[in-house]
């Protein structure tokens, strides 16, 4: 790690605004109501926001060269920027976020991409993974066991963590962090032969893809169980994210205090989705994906699912067996009044994923039809524990006044509907 006097310096200014930001009593306050969220009380619908696009479009210029201090970097002028601009629920935590360092690559597939570029020759955001597999049953050679890291004992983990407090310690203290537990069934299929291969062979193979789903569930099993006995998993009950962005405080998972011993995954929240499959029948996906994901989302204290897939139609036959499930998303193409429904009554946290066009496509910001968008949604989740989950966004049509101004008016909603 190469550090200069003058990222010292940057990283020990942004470390003293956030850690003044994270000392206002707001955020105890903000704290209080995510552990009433996801403890599954209706106490107080939150709202939070997030730019997946060009970083430049919104966020300040970044300064460091080494990409540990980089990501350092990043994240203290993320919170800060997000804190005075985006007013949306996040709690600023007062420390900075290490990640665990800990890998799994599906059946030991390195994936290469090839980029778009926009108009100006630049290269976009967009990709498209170069396919390995074309016929199922030729290519199945590609196929083979998953690879995975453990950062055994935190080693790795705890050099990084003390190079950051030798910098910045002394201002903010550096935790690390155990995400939530991440993975997939279908996206590694998707990215190694494309989606209407997968599709294929799915009818034209059917023993052969049990067959790599079984090995693919094993490896996971097989890299928890090594996550488990390297001690490489810290509890995650706190500011930790929940895929895809969510923060993970609950009373119903063990923190570091209340653990005789090290964490497992039990002890910890889980996540998937499976946006990949909405083209089949919920009992298609049910014998080829839902199974095997149940065998390791079951092992997760917590569980979280879904991303843009509508969840209403797998409700019944496959998401309501998951007995830990916690955090659902609903996207803009889920039937909001019917998955309301089946959750209203539960501790399930609606996650609602508003519709990005507003904010990321439509020339004008219109702000009554994105009102009445995001009243739907409230009115629907009555009775649900609700977090409006804005994610997705690509581009502010060179406005980043929309991001925050669509949590106002999120907050307006939450007043005149919940």
């Amino acid at each position: 790690m190469t550090v200069t006097i003058n990222q010292r310096n940057i990283l020990r200014e942004l470390a003293k605004k956030q850690s003044e930001i994270a000392a206002l009593p707001v955020m105890a306050e903000r704290e209080r109501l995510w552990y009433d969220l996801n403890d599954g009380k209706t106490t107080h619908p939150l709202v939070l926001m997030e730019f997946h696009g060009n970083e430049s479009e919104v966020f300040p210029e970044l300064y460091c060269s080494d990409p540990v201090l980089r990501e350092i970097e990043r994240q203290m002028t993320h919170n800060i920027y997000k804190h005075e601009h985006f007013k949306d629920d996040r709690v600023i935590p007062p420390f900075i976020k290490l990640p665990i360092p800990d890998t799994f690559l599906p059946f030991g597939w390195e994936p290469e991409t090839i980029k778009s570029k926009n108009t100006n020759g630049q290269e976009s955001i967009a990709f498209a993974f170069k396919h390995v597999i074309t016929d199922m049953e030729d290519d199945f050679d590609v196929i083979k066991p998953s690879l995975f890291c453990v950062d055994a004992g935190l080693v790795q983990a705890n050099r990084q963590k003390v190079e950051i407090e030798e910098m910045i310690g002394d201002i903010i203290p550096v935790k690390l962090e155990f995400p939530s537990f991440q993975f997939s069934m279908p996206s590694p299929f998707c990215a190694m032969m494309g989606m209407e291969n997968m599709f294929l062979a799915l009818y034209e193979y059917p023993e052969l893809f049990h067959k790599a789903l079984r090995q693919l569930t094993d490896d996971y099993h097989a890299y928890i169980d090594a996550l488990e006995a390297g001690e490489a998993i810290l509890p995650n009950n706190d500011a930790s994210v929940v895929y895809w962005d969510s923060l993970g405080y609950t009373n119903d998972l063990p923190g570091a205090d209340d653990l005789s011993g090290p964490a497992k995954i039990s002890d910890v929240w889980g996540y998937s989705n499976s946006q990949e499959t909405i083209g089949m029948s919920a009992s298609m996906y049910n014998e080829f994906f839902f199974t095997y994901m149940k065998e390791i989302s079951d092992r997760c204290g917590l569980f979280a699912y879904g991303c843009c897939e509508p969840v209403d139609g797998i409700w019944d036959l496959c998401l309501s067996r998951l007995d830990n499930l916690r955090k659902l998303s609903i996207s803009p193409w889920c039937n909001e009044e019917v998955i309301s429904e089946k959750i209203r009554g539960t501790k399930i946290c609606y996650q609602r994923k508003p519709f990005s066009n507003f904010i990321g496509v439509d020339d004008v910001f219109d702000e009554q039809a994105f009102l009445a968008h995001i009243g739907k949604s409230v009115k629907a989740a009555r009775g649900c524990p609700l977090e409006v989950l804005f994610r997705d966004i690509c581009s502010v049509r060179g406005e980043p006044e929309r991001l925050g101004r669509a949590v106002e008016l999120t907050r307006e909603a939450f007043k005149r509907w919940y």
